[in-house]
């Protein structure tokens, strides 16, 4: 029962908060849950970001920017996906370049690709085995070298820390506006009491 009440009069206090006060709460925590979201989709493998070290995309993907890449089953590529990779005998060395052609051979999908801005197609066909594959959804220009970072030991730990940073920041704000609302409305509450106290003895002493 008295947690019902604890419960109750937050209400009341988020109620008499003013538009200003919800609307910067409401983007602090759209913020911190955009923040949690992207570091978990990050750190799960589903999406990664991919900076842009060459000009062979160009005009669409600049040098220096980023290229947000998501991971879908293999069987969903198609003529025109912007996939990654690694080319045949260089696994330490990822590309980012457009399907021009997709065939099957023995369960396994190969593919031909070429980058926008060259004049000829890569010299290899890549034979895909695994499953999934990572295409590019989006860029985003000259955070390049920063995504390296990102997926970096370091940066996963600093993600992490921010992300719980912006939560702890987040419930002490919201908790510090409730608190100080519950003060003034007790103080109003006791100053409106000795009000009606000293209204009688007023009344009194000017009958005197």
């Amino acid at each position: 029962m008295e947690k019902l009440r604890i419960l109750s009069s937050k209400l009341r206090v988020l109620r008499r908060l003013k538009p200003r006060q919800i609307f910067e709460a409401v983007v602090l925590a759209c913020l911190v849950v955009g923040f949690i979201i992207m570091s978990v989709a990050i750190l799960s493998g589903k999406w990664q970001i991919r900076p842009i070290l060459s000009g062979s995309m160009q005009p669409g993907f600049s040098i220096g920017g980023v290229a947000i890449t998501q991971t879908i089953p293999t069987s969903q590529l198609k003529v025109g996906d912007v996939a990654v990779f690694h080319p045949p005998f260089m696994n330490s060395t990822t590309y980012i370049h457009r399907i021009i052609s997709i065939s099957k051979s023995n369960n396994h999908y190969i593919i031909q690709t070429k980058g926008d801005d060259n004049p000829t197609k890569d010299p290899w066909l890549l034979q895909i085995t695994s499953k999934n594959s990572y295409i590019t959804r989006f860029t985003l220009p000259f955070i390049g070298y920063l995504a390296v970072w990102v997926h970096s030991y370091s940066g996963r730990k600093v993600l992490l820390t921010i992300a719980g940073v912006l939560v702890i920041i987040f419930l002490m704000t919201l908790s510090l506006d409730i608190e100080k609302k519950r003060r003034n409305r007790k103080n109003l509450t006791e100053n409106s009491k000795q009000d009606i106290k000293q209204k009688p003895k007023r009344e009194q002493k000017n009958r005197r």
